[in-house]
């Protein structure tokens, strides 16, 4: 199999020049006062708390970050076991920057993901996992909420999952054609023995995916390398990194001769931007 490594370092130069020198005379009254040229601000990617219902009545808090242009790409970003929407922070205000409109949220049971409607907490089993159709079903409920947003493209939405979270968004975006792409990071071949991942890449199809694995993970590089294989899909890539951990850990990894980029997040951004900017998504 082939693995595909890309390593993007965006530098962006500003040069500002200062106004030369000016000794006429000036009329300071109001009515010959020369307007002054309208600056515009640069986007500030901004991050605002969200509650989105569930069918059973969980309470899911996300993180939404609103798209700056009409008929915006969209991005779900779902999390690895015991962690946050907050792993995906300096990510997702990167790609709001870059004009997608990005949702964030705690799984339930996690992060502030805790509570009912009925102020009922929420109890996890963290060795036996939870119910896969309800996982499922937030994963819809977050979909749903998300294509609804002013200025988003409910038809070009693509899915971000680490370690289990990457078991959720295979396994739905199987079942819903219209998630446009997918991002695996440390995916498994089945978690929890309940969430399995070789059925739901055969029925994704030939849409544009995306499995990123580290070699000192080895159950996720192995698990990169048997997807690939049973996907037989044309539009898939495969990044291993030599290290960097498991899930969205790896974005703290830095290759030997960069030691300022991020390549995970360069990675995701250039294959995102050309599944959901460039091409037209194979259904």
């Amino acid at each position: 199999m082939k693995y595909f490594a890309f390593i993007v370092l965006a530098v962006s130069l500003a040069a500002c020049g200062a106004p030369a020198a000016n000794n006429t005379a000036v009329n300071t009254s109001a009515s010959n006062a020369v307007p002054s040229p309208s600056v515009v601000p640069e986007f500030q990617a901004k991050a605002e708390t969200v509650t989105i219902d569930t069918p059973d009545g969980v309470k899911l808090v996300g993180s939404f970050y609103k798209p700056k242009n009409p008929n915006s790409p969209a991005l779900l970003l779902m999390h690895q076991w015991t962690a946050n929407r907050h792993t995906y922070d300096e990510f997702a205000e990167s790609m709001n920057r870059q004009g997608y409109a990005v949702l964030s949220f705690d799984g339930r049971g996690f992060g502030e993901s805790t509570k009912k409607a009925d102020g009922t907490e929420i109890k996890v089993d963290l060795d036996k996992g939870i119910d896969p159709k309800l996982l499922l079903a937030d994963a819809n409920s977050a979909v749903e909420f998300l294509g609804k947003q002013q200025n988003v493209d409910a038809k070009t939405i693509g899915i971000v999952g680490a370690s289990y979270g990457s078991s959720v968004a295979i396994m739905y975006a199987a079942d819903h054609p219209n998630i446009a792409a997918v991002v695996l990071l440390s995916p498994g071949t089945n978690y929890f023995d309940n969430l399995p991942t070789v059925p739901a890449i055969k029925k994704y199809g030939t849409r544009p995916i995306l499995l990123v694995a580290a070699k000192d993970d080895k159950d996720s590089a192995e698990a990169v390398e048997k997807l690939m294989e049973d996907s037989e899909n044309p539009n898939a890539e495969a990044t291993v990194y030599p290290d960097g951990g498991h899930g969205t850990a790896i974005f703290a990894h830095k290759d030997s001769d960069n030691k300022v980029a991020h390549p995970l997040a360069d990675l995701m951004q250039k294959f995102l931007d050309k599944a959901l900017k460039t091409t037209e998504v194979s259904k």
